[in-house]
């Protein structure tokens, strides 16, 4: 399910978009396991990526 998510969307973005927004996720996801010591499911990791890509889309 994720990787299918990822492929699609990297064949939709550019690659240095995509790389900024797999950081993004991938910052996010990282505070809160050493912060809250919170588990992501993989229907939470698609959600944070869209949140991202929103927020890249918003940025430039």
């Amino acid at each position: 399910m994720v990787l299918e998510f990822l492929s699609d969307l990297k064949s939709k973005i550019s690659k240095e978009n995509y790389n900024i927004i797999f950081a993004m996720a991938r910052e996010d996801i990282r505070f809160n396991r050493t912060s809250f010591n919170k588990k992501t499911t993989p229907e939470e990791f698609i959600e944070i990526f869209k949140r991202c890509y929103v927020a890249l889309s918003k940025c430039k």
